[in-house]
């Protein structure tokens, strides 16, 4: 009996099951006729069976719904997984296309004239100080890549190819101490001057004319002229932030805050 309080719902079912057989029973041994009382009978299970029918049927409904439902959550963790896809495809083909107008910007008209072809890479690594002298790209020989090769990316120069294998190539930075190019003054051609890293990340240089009218503030670019490697006429350098005069050398020297971010440096562009 305590059993039975403590499992109604289970005991109902199983008396249930019981009055069942009992009718099948009843049922065949009076050639399928019930009677009066087995009417009666019927009539009671029949009262039992809605309730659990009800039930089984509920039941199948909740589990086929929360089929329904997992099914449909699934789906929509695809649709969101493409969509996720296509907005960073989308972003990546503008950012692409932004690089490219800011390269277009840099290289002016000057490298065109020179009949250059580009290879863009990859930065796989950033060798040498804090200041990132050494850079490492995923392109090489096999794509035309040669040793003294011009390397620039959307901001400026970043430097040139110091050597070069199959599928890698060490780029020398403006902002190494061994690296000089000769400048012009965007604002005034006719001042020239010549500059090299400071190995603290910037850049110092000196005007060829002591008397020349460099400011703070002129943008500088290379002059196409000069020093080896040769580099084309007209891609952007750096800002003046100071100028002064030595009067030792007697030289007019300038210190020149790079264009380019080599510390968020993360492709760059071969002229070839």
């Amino acid at each position: 009996m305590k059993w039975i309080r403590a499992h109604k719902f289970v005991a109902g079912i199983i008396s249930a099951a019981l009055v069942l057989c009992l009718i099948i029973v009843f049922s065949y041994l009076n050639g399928g006729s019930a009677g009066i009382a087995g009417g009666q009978i019927e009539k009671a299970v029949a009262l039992i069976q809605r309730p659990i029918a009800a039930l089984s049927y509920g039941i199948k409904d909740n589990i086929l719904g929360f089929r329904n439902i997992i099914a449909e959550n699934e789906e929509l963790k695809k649709e969101n997984a493409a969509l996720k896809t296509e907005v960073n495809n989308l972003t990546l083909t503008e950012r692409d296309l932004q690089e490219l107008r800011d390269l277009s910007r840099v290289l002016n008209y000057d490298v065109a004239a020179y009949d250059r072809q580009i290879v863009s890479a990859n930065v796989i690594s950033l060798d040498g100080t804090n200041w990132f002298n050494i850079i490492t790209t995923d392109k090489g020989s096999d794509d035309g890549i040669y040793k003294d090769a011009i390397v620039v990316n959307g901001d400026g120069l970043v430097g040139t190819v110091m050597d070069v294998g199959s599928n890698w190539a060490k780029v020398i930075s403006t902002i190494d101490e061994t690296n000089k190019v000769s400048f012009i003054v965007l604002r005034d051609p006719d001042l020239v001057g010549i500059m090299q890293g400071d190995g603290n990340g910037g850049l110092n240089g000196f005007m060829l004319d002591n008397q020349a009218g460099v400011i703070e503030g002129d943008l500088l670019v290379t002059s196409g002229i000069g020093m080896y490697p040769m580099y084309p006429k007209g891609i952007e350098i750096g800002k003046v932030t100071s100028v002064s005069y030595n009067t030792d050398t007697q030289l007019k020297t300038v210190t020149i805050e790079p264009s380019v971010k080599f510390i968020n440096l993360r492709k760059v562009t071969v002229i070839i």
